[in-house]
């Protein structure tokens, strides 16, 4: 009986040593884990509402920037708005979906454009993802002695893979390559629907990556060339879509090369153009989708994303503002009015946002 209460005492022992080890294991990791709240605020005061805290890293922001391509060289003051104003923001990382470099030439000139572009861009105080655009990789008949691929190896070499995806924060960010060209001739073009379609190569890995992504909270696709607009793209992108539809959390695909903002939706799936970051615009005109711009994406957990358009230099340092002293703000002066005409002839100047 004794020896027998003596194996109980030290299996409660070694019982016990392995709850204090599991619950020390947990300590301990939790420590490295982001603080979770929703709990109240602390006050002193009674009230009928209660307000409490959202769960520590539960949301995020990235923005995402455009074409700055076959715009006038001093437009790179454009992109470098663009980055100020991505600062101010402070989203956790920023994706690009290409058309950096001027491109269609030799190899050396094209050395000389990724760095303008690259010094610019590692000015952002977060990551920054491109996606190759046709002017990235392709060397156009001014270029001589280059290979088939074209400017394929430099762009790897100097921007990354020219397709790749990530997770963060439950959410997976693909990145696809629109410009691999005829699989039979190499050829690249985007006029003409044979040299836009997706290899066998990238498809397979897209579909591996998809069902990956299946339980994420939502996945988002971003490429150059807006293939779902048919035309000279053909239609191979109805493969594309038909397996993100299958997936069932893809949230919206990003693409830029026309210029111009653009929205449509399919199967519940949003399909966005953005404009431009530095390049060329018929005009500036926002009611047309024609502005410089950047899309800023919000993301909260269970609720669909957040994406609004930001024009290009629109937010301000608060340093640059007045103290508040009265002989410290500007005075402004009375507009001039025509005396002669009415108010109800008055119309907007082309562009102007009502």
């Amino acid at each position: 009986m004794t020896k027998t209460i003596k194996l109980l005492e030290d299996d409660h022992v070694k019982s016990s040593w392995k709850v204090a080890v599991i619950l020390g294991t947990i300590f301990l990791l939790s420590s490295f884990l982001p603080a979770q709240s929703n709990q109240p605020v602390e006050t002193p005061r009674n009230s009928a509402v209660t307000l409490t805290v959202p769960e520590a890293n539960s949301s995020f922001t990235f923005l995402i920037f455009a074409d700055r391509t076959t715009g006038k060289p001093e437009d790179i003051a454009i992109l470098k708005d663009a980055v100020v104003d991505a600062n101010r923001l402070a989203p956790d990382f920023v994706m690009n979906i290409g058309d950096m470099v001027q491109g269609y030439n030799n190899t050396e000139q094209w050395i000389e454009q990724m760095k303008e572009y690259k010094t610019v861009m590692n000015k952002l105080n977060c990551p920054w993802f491109p996606a190759p655009g046709n002017h990235d990789v392709y060397a156009g008949r001014f270029a001589k002695d280059l290979p088939k691929k074209q400017h394929e190896k430099e762009y790897e070499e100097n921007f990354g893979p020219l397709w790749y995806a990530f997770e963060y924060k439950n959410y997976w960010f693909i990145v696809l390559y629109t410009d691999e060209g005829n699989p039979e001739t190499d050829e690249k073009s985007f006029r003409k629907p044979e040299c836009q379609v997706m290899s066998d190569a990238q498809f397979s890995w897209l579909k591996s990556i998809l069902n990956k992504a299946k339980t994420a909270e939502g996945i988002f696709i971003f490429q150059h060339h807006p293939r779902w607009l048919g035309g000279n793209y053909g239609n191979d992108w109805d493969k594309v879509h038909a397996v993100l539809v299958e997936t069932g959390n893809v949230k919206s695909v990003f693409a830029g090369h026309i210029h111009r903002m653009t929205y449509n939706e399919k199967d519940k799936i949003k399909y966005i153009t953005l404009a431009t970051t530095g390049g060329s615009l018929d005009r500036i005109d926002p009611t047309a989708g024609l502005i410089h711009e950047i899309h800023h994406v919000s993301l909260k957990k269970n609720r669909e994303p957040e994406i609004t358009i930001l024009p290009v230099k629109t937010t301000l340092d608060i340093t640059t503002m007045p103290s508040g002293r009265n002989d410290n703000v500007p005075k402004i002066s009375p507009l001039k009015t025509e005396t002669n005409k009415k108010p109800q002839e008055e119309k907007p100047l082309s562009g102007t946002v009502l």
